[in-house]
C-alpha cells in the first residue's frame, strides 16, 4: 500500500451472487475456486472470506512497525545527542508537529542553540538519512552498508520472528476472521544484493520456510492466505522511486520467474486462498501496458498447471479499464482495488463514495462476471466518525458477499507524535499502546543492539483498537 497521496475516488464491486442467492454448490476441487463472481471453498460451497492484512512483516514497510526514524525521529534523535532535545521539542511543538522542513526547524532553534550545534545537527541527519517508507528498500539498503547481505538478511529474519507468529493468526481466527493477506517483495523472497538492478534471482530459503509455517499455522486455525507481491523487479507501482518493469524485457522476465518459483512451491497448497500477482500496478503507463505484463505473469502460473485464483488489481486507473477475462484468455480471475479516501472527512463523505463505488462495480460484474476482492481498505482515523465509516464500508462489502482484507493487523503510531500529544490513528487492528519503544536506530546501534532490540517486539504490548475491532466485526460476527 502508499502512504497518504492524492487519490481518486475507488470504485467497489458487487458479485453477482447476494447472500440468500443461487445454492448450488459446484464440484469439489482442492483449492479455493470461483463460479462466476462467487468464491467457493474447496468443498464446492460459496465460501465467505474476511480478513486483514499482514502489513510491515515480509514486506517491511517501516512506518508501520517504527524500525528506525522519520525525519523528525532523526532531527530529535541527533539533537538529543548534541544536548538540545528539550529545544526541538518546543520547536516542534511550534511547528504544529511538522518535521519535515529543517530549514523551518533551524529557524525555530536559531538564538535557542548555537549555529554551530545547528549546523552539527543538519550534518548528521545528512549523515543518516531517514529510512520511513512504505518500500523496504533504504532500510534493507541501510542495513546491507552496515552489515552485508547476510546481516541483513539475519537481521530481518529476527524481526519477522519477533512481528508476528502462530498466535497472532489464532487470535485472528477467534475474532472470526479466515483470512490474511500477506505483503512480500522480490527482495524478501532473495537473499542478494539491493544495491543493484537485479540480473539473476537467488531465493531466501529462510522466507520460504517462514511462508511455509504460516500456512501451516493457517490450516490450523481454519484460515486462508492471500500471497500478494508488493513489488516486482523493477517496481510495478514505483514505490521505490521509480518504476522500470514495464519498459524492460529483462525485468518482466524476472518477475515471471518470481512467479514460476512461488507457483511451483504453492501449487497444491490448499490454504492459498488467491495470489495477488502484482499489488497497484499504478506505474504502468496505460491499462495495455498494465494488462501485457498481467498478460506473463498469469502465465506462468497456468503454464505449471497451477489452479489457484489469480487477483488482478486495476492500478487505480478504474474498474472499467479492467477486460472481460475471455478476452486475453485468463481464467481464474480475481479482480481487485483499494480503498483509501484521503480526502473522506465524515460519515457523510463515505456514504456518498459506497453509492457511487456500488453502482460502478455493478457495471464490471455485469460486464465480466468475475469475483471482486476488496484486497485493503482503512478510513485512517482515531475518530467516531471513522469508525462508524469503517463499519459502513464492511456492511456494504457484506451486502455484496465481497471478500475483504483490513489494512493492517498491527501498527505502531509514531512515538514522536505520542511526545507531541498528536492524536492517534486507526490504521492498526492491534495499536493500542502505553509502552514506550526501544527503537532500533539502524545508523547508529551495533548489530548485537539492533538484533537485541529487534527481537523484543515479541514482547511489545499492542493491544487490540476495540473501536476499530467492533466496527470491522459488527456486520457479520453473530452477537
Amino acid at each position: 500500500m502508499r502512504l497518504p497521496s492524492p487519490l481518486v475516488v475507488l470504485p467497489l464491486s458487487l458479485l453477482a451472487c447476494k447472500d440468500g442467492g443461487p445454492q448450488d454448490s459446484a464440484a469439489p476441487s482442492a483449492l479455493v475456486s470461483a463460479q462466476g463472481a462467487t468464491i467457493l471453498g474447496p468443498d464446492g460451497a460459496p465460501l465467505r472470506l474476511r480478513g486483514v492484512n499482514l502489513g510491515g512483516w515480509i514486506f517491511h514497510e517501516n512506518w508501520i512497525t517504527a524500525v528506525d526514524y522519520d525525519l523528525r525521529g532523526r532531527a530529535l534523535v541527533e539533537a538529543k545527542l548534541l544536548g538540545f532535545e528539550a529545544e526541538l521539542l518546543a520547536a516542534l511543538g511550534a511547528l504544529g508537529g511538522d518535521g519535515d522542513d529543517l530549514d523551518a526547524l533551524a529557524t525555530q532553534l536559531s538564538g535557542k542553540v548555537s549555529d554551530e550545534d545547528i549546523a552539527a545537527w543538519r550534518a548528521a541527519i545528512a549523515e543518516r538519512p531517514p529510512l520511513w517508507d512504505d518500500s523496504d528498500v533504504a532500510m534493507r539498503l541501510a542495513m546491507e552498508s552496515r552489515f552485508g547481505v547476510d546481516g541483513r538478511d539475519a537481521l530481518l529474519d529476527t524481526f519477522q520472528t519477533a512481528w508476528f507468529g502462530e498466535a497472532d493468526i489464532q487470535w485472528l481466527a477467534d475474532q472470526g476472521f479466515n483470512l490474511v493477506r500477506v505483503p512480500m517483495g522480490w527482495r524478501g523472497l532473495t537473499s542478494q544484493t539491493d544495491e543493484t538492478s537485479p540480473t539473476t534471482l537467488t531465493w531466501n530459503e529462510r522466507t520460504f520456510a517462514r511462508l511455509d509455517a504460516l500456512l501451516s499455522w493457517c490450516e490450523a486455525a481454519g484460515v486462508y492466505a492471500v500471497i500478494d507481491i508488493q513489488e516486482l523487479p523493477g517496481d510495478q507501482a514505483g514505490y521505490t522511486g521509480r518504476s522500470t518493469v514495464f519498459e524492460d524485457p529483462a525485468l518482466q522476465a524476472l518477475s515471471v520467474a518470481l512467479w514460476q518459483e512461488l507457483s511451483a512451491r504453492l501449487a497444491d497448497e490448499p490454504n492459498v486462498a488467491f495470489y495477488s500477482l502484482m499489488a497497484e500496478p499504478m506505474a504502468a503507463p496505460d491499462a495495455e501496458a498494465r494488462d501485457a505484463l498481467y498478460d506473463q505473469l498469469i502465465a506462468a502460473v497456468r503454464d505449471q498447471g497451477d489452479q489457484h485464483l489469480v487477483v488482478v488489481h486495476d492500478g487505480f486507473k478504474g474498474l472499467y479499464t479492467l477486460p472481460v477475462p475471455e478476452e486475453r484468455g485468463w481464467e481464474g480471475v480475481v479482480y481487485s482495488t483499494h480503498l483509501f479516501e484521503w480526502g473522506a472527512g465524515s460519515e457523510e463523505d463515505y456514504a456518498g463514495l459506497i453509492t457511487l463505488n456500488e453502482a460502478a462495480a455493478r457495471t464490471l460484474i455485469e460486464r465480466t462476471d468475475t469475483p471482486y476482492f476488496v484486497g485493503s481498505f482503512s478510513t485512517m482515523h482515531d475518530a467516531p466518525w471513522a469508525y462508524a465509516s469503517a463499519e459502513a464500508l464492511v456492511t456494504s462489502f457484506e451486502s455484496q458477499s465481497l471478500p475483504w482484507a483490513l489494512w493492517t493487523y498491527k501498527r505502531i503510531d509514531d512515538p514522536v507524535g505520542r511526545r507531541l500529544g498528536e492524536p492517534g490513528t486507526a490504521w492498526g487492528l492491534r495499536g493500542r499502546t502505553e509502552a514506550d519503544l526501544n527503537r532500533p536506530d539502524l545508523w547508529r546501534d551495533d548489530e548485537a543492539t539492533i538484533q537485541a532490540k529487534l527481537s523484543a517486539y515479541a514482547e511489545f504490548p499492542l493491544e487490540p483498537n476495540e473501536a476499530l475491532l467492533e466496527a470491522v466485526t459488527r456486520p457479520w460476527r453473530p452477537e
